[in-house]
């Protein structure tokens, strides 16, 4: 059987894109046109179910996805920012090895790039809710700000450093905390010593918030709620019972996770559709890691949603999208869920 690993829900070989109607088409490439080539991606997967069950369930998924992406009327189909998208779903799709936290991050990032949005960087009157609303670069250094509602490059800040101005990002293990109208990148918790957090005192990346108290990360092949528990570079495996962190999702024959994806049968309750999958591997991927966490992509953590927590920090951040600076995923043993 067949390990399938790809993300966004982040992968792969490269895919040509022009004439994608027919040799030398030059018919415009429609959201229906990638919304095929999006579930082709996908189901290389080909762990059970038949291969037109799986990609009219991903095509699906695709649809519905650029329809909650363009909703609000900020962002419309880019062509040009197919590819980086395809390709990547690809590749993660056609290894052998697991799908990691960081390649769906990837993932995440390229696909949802192809709904952008052209929202100028400051000054403008143009107002944003996620890095996507934002025109330029698709490599996640322009993010939108989630105080002040508008695109700007990422302006980075060290400890100490006020973190007020217009696209500021605290450094890993810090976020920006606001006091008597002073706003500091100032040191996030540790489980050395116990400190306490919340959904605005986040823990650094080397610690996870629970019962309000910031603890130790989770081994491999112990319970976990979400990626963000799991110690440097794991994975929580929602299709194991309970679920434990490994190192990344795999899709056995006719496995709950195999069926999940094909045909969105048998999906652990919570999980959200997602780019790259189909799923969500049960976090809400950030746009810029909030006022707390740094510039980047990072691990996927929290409840999905368009807006939600940074990666590391765990600051809160209304941008919403991608995901933060590098949320605490955790190395493990690879969970074969036959």
């Amino acid at each position: 059987m067949k390990p399938l690993k790809f993300l966004a829900a982040a992968v792969l070989p490269l895919l040509l894109f022009a004439g994608c109607k027919g040799g030398g088409s030059s018919t415009p490439t429609t959201v229906t046109d990638f919304c095929g080539q999006y579930a082709a991606a996908v189901c290389q997967i080909n762990c059970g179910p038949p291969l037109a069950t799986c990609t009219t369930y991903q095509e699906g998924v695709c649809q519905t996805m650029a329809a909650q992406a363009t909703a609000d009327g900020k962002r419309i189909f880019n062509t040009n920012n197919m590819g980086d998208c395809i390709n990547k779903i690809k590749a993660a799709f056609s290894s052998t090895n697991p799908i990691t936290p960081s390649t769906q991050a990837s993932i995440d990032l390229a696909c949802n790039y192809v709904f952008q949005g052209k929202s100028a960087v400051i000054p403008t009157t143009d107002t944003c809710t996620t890095q996507f609303d934002c025109a330029g670069t698709t490599n996640g250094s322009i993010i939108c700000d989630p105080v002040q509602g508008q695109c700007a490059p990422t302006l980075a800040k060290s400890g100490g450093q006020q973190c007020s101005d217009v696209g500021s990002v605290c450094a890993q293990n810090f976020y920006c905390a606001t006091s008597g109208g002073v706003s500091i990148c100032t040191a996030e918790g540790t489980s050395n010593a116990d400190s306490a957090c919340s959904a605005t005192v986040p823990c650094d990346s080397n610690s996870r918030c629970a019962s309000g108290v910031c603890m130790q990360l989770v081994a491999s092949h112990m319970d976990c709620s979400s990626t963000s528990d799991c110690t440097s570079g794991g994975f929580c495996d929602p299709f194991s019972s309970p679920a434990v962190c490994d190192t990344g999702l795999t899709f056995s024959t006719n496995s709950p996770s195999c069926l999940c994806v094909s045909e969105g049968m048998g999906c652990p309750a919570g999980l959200g559709t997602h780019w790259g999958i189909g799923i969500s591997t049960g976090g809400n991927p950030t746009g810029q890691g909030g006022q707390g966490g740094g510039a980047g992509q990072g691990a996927v953590s929290g409840a999905a949603g368009a807006s939600g927590a940074a990666g590391s920090s765990g600051a809160a951040g209304a941008g919403g999208g991608l995901a933060g600076t590098a949320g605490g995923a955790g190395a493990g043993g690879v969970l074969n869920d036959n």
